[in-house]
């Protein structure tokens, strides 16, 4: 058998499946319920144990926010986590399994979901975003995730696109993710996203301008990685899906905007079909893939 594992800052999930990929069960926790790193590992290795059955499992691997130094298998300082600073999560899990364990960014490996059993079925040359809270992107090149030279290739989301813009978390202004993800427009608006969004759906005139101009900026970031990547599609997943008719149309037209992208090599742009289980069908996928 293997597994996957999706650890996210709100909630952590497991699943494991049989050697053709089907995702046999799942299981999931309140990731602060478990407090800290040893925790968690603990519970994914006792989860593991008791979903196996008779079975071994193979290969395990783990979708995670970054950043990462997926050399060593260890998860730097990720904002969503607070307290899981350098964590040898791979090394960790595989002591307490005995199974071979990988770790990938959690963007990479939903994309990877969403390219074998999702959205991007029977494309070679995908880019899959992930919009939520921040910004996050997922490569697959001729088929496969192009990682980079050093494991971060995909940070869509600290592209620049307003380089005297507000300062983001990374360092640097005017990052894409300070412009249109969920904590930039709270910012903007002086409430939530989702208070944002809704009010937006609702037909509030200041909501809604917040949430074009959002859009905007993300059809622009996506004129920027059409003319890097030339992909054949654009997959958008990620809490912005549950608000698609409020974006889907300016990112369409945003797009379409730009002189220099022919029609005949515009990507498709489609939204994420596998919803919360991208990360998991992905986490899967990897695992497969390096048995």
């Amino acid at each position: 058998m293997f597994a996957g594992i999706d650890l996210g800052g709100t909630q952590a999930r497991v699943a494991v499946a049989r050697s053709d990929g089907r995702i046999t069960a799942v299981r999931k926790v309140h990731t602060a319920d478990l407090g800290n790193p040893d925790a968690f590992m603990r519970w994914a290795a006792q989860t593991l144990e008791s979903l196996r059955g008779r079975e071994r499992i193979r290969s395990i691997a783990i979708g995670s926010p970054g950043p990462i130094d997926l050399k060593r298998g260890v998860l730097v300082n990720p904002p969503n986590l607070r307290g899981w600073r350098n964590v040898h999560l791979r090394d960790m899990l595989a002591e307490l399994t005995g199974a071979r364990v990988f770790l990938e960014n959690d963007a990479n490996l939903a994309g990877l979901g969403e390219f074998h059993q999702g959205a991007g079925r029977g494309t070679r040359n995908l880019v899959y975003i992930t919009w939520s809270t921040g910004v996050g992107a997922g490569l697959i090149v001729d088929g496969k995730l192009y990682e980079g030279s050093h494991g971060t290739a995909g940070e869509f989301g600290h592209t620049i696109l307003d380089p005297t813009g507000p300062l983001c978390t990374c360092g640097q202004r005017g990052c894409l993710e300070q412009l249109a993800a969920g904590h930039g427009i709270a910012a903007q608006a002086g409430r939530p996203a989702l208070e944002v969004f809704a009010a937006a759906g609702r037909g509030e005139p200041q909501a809604k301008m917040i949430v074009t101009k959002a859009a905007v900026y993300m059809g622009l970031g996506l004129i920027n990685i059409t003319n890097v990547m030339d992909p054949d599609m654009i997959v958008i997943g990620g809490g912005i899906v549950q608000s698609w008719s409020l974006v889907e149309g300016v990112l369409r037209e945003t797009l379409a905007s730009s002189p220099f992208i022919k029609p005949a090599r515009r990507p498709k742009l489609r939204r994420a079909r596998l919803g919360d289980r991208a990360g998991l069908t992905g986490a899967v996928e990897w695992a497969r893939a390096n048995r």
